[in-house]
């Protein structure tokens, strides 16, 4: 291979994983495919899906929410995508631009496909799944770490938590079902940040339900942690020590259960060395 074409091969495959590792305003968390369709049958079906992603990836710039359709009869695929209710629309439209790039690479030929990033949710299917309240399939993250105070911190995690399924289900919020809150003296010393948010296609009383069975889910899989991220089809929790919601507040990242956040700083040392790299190809 000729330095030239070295030269091209290399600055493509650098700029793959900075756009992967590198961005600052995103953070990948999950994604989930469901069974494949049959991929000779189903050609038309795929060509859905791939023209309902584009679709709703160009209709993030300027929407916080969009559901949109693709196709007809049996070949039809329904989408929709939600933006937290507190980032910015460059934050939004990126993080679906992501999304869309997400399920193209990972959940080909799939009838049913859903990527959480904690900046906001895109999923599709071929089924109808709009104004439908569903909690399944749903994920956690929680810390390694535990409180000290553990019946104190779950009392005042518990208040503030019910304050905001109401808030966020049955609340005048802007936008639409999303609230926030804290309590910053109740927690066995430990200040506690929460959000939650439904998506807005959905009524009051269904975000209620779905709100209620996140935090169940908490409740079963995360008691006692100092941070936690719980993510449903129709509405996610989140909570932590520190300030992560709200313009310009720093955004914690977490791993899965029982992982710590080192991949964060993997990707920044990462981001370091191709950058580097890239100069001296460059040179």
């Amino acid at each position: 291979m000729s330095d030239h074409a070295l030269t091209i091969v290399s600055l493509s495959f650098i700029g793959l994983l900075k756009l992967v590792f590198c961005s600052n305003s995103i953070h990948y968390i999950h994604h989930y495919c469901s069974l494949e369709v049959n991929k000779t049958q189903n050609a038309a079906f795929q060509d859905n899906v791939d023209r309902l992603l584009s679709d709703l990836s160009s209709k993030s710039y300027g929407n916080r929410f969009y559901n949109s359709t693709s196709g007809d009869n049996d070949k039809k695929v329904y989408g929709l995508f939600l933006c937290r209710g507190d980032v910015s629309p460059g934050v939004c439209r990126d993080c679906i631009d992501s999304s869309t790039k997400n399920l193209k690479q990972n959940c080909t030929h799939n009838k049913e496909s859903i990527v959480w990033y904690e900046e906001c949710m895109l999923r599709y299917s071929n089924h109808s799944i709009f104004a439908t309240e569903e909690e399944m399939p749903w994920r956690y993250w929680c810390s390694v770490n535990k409180v000290s105070n553990t019946d104190q911190f779950n009392q005042s995690l518990s208040t503030l938590m019910n304050g905001l399924v109401d808030k966020a289900a049955f609340g005048n919020t802007t936008p639409p079902f999303f609230a926030t809150g804290d309590d910053k003296k109740g927690g066995g010393g430990i200040s506690i940040y929460c959000l939650m948010q439904c998506t807005p296609d959905i009524n009051g009383s269904e975000c209620q339900r779905c709100l209620k069975a996140a935090v169940g889910g908490y409740q079963e899989t995360c008691e006692g942690r100092t941070w936690s991220m719980i993510f449903s089809p129709s509405c996610q929790v989140r909570y932590g020590s520190d300030p992560f919601y709200g313009e310009g507040k720093p955004i914690k990242s977490g791993g899965g259960k029982g992982k710590n956040n080192s991949y964060v700083a993997v990707a920044a040392v990462l981001c370091m060395v191709l950058s580097g790299l890239l100069v001296n190809l460059r040179a």
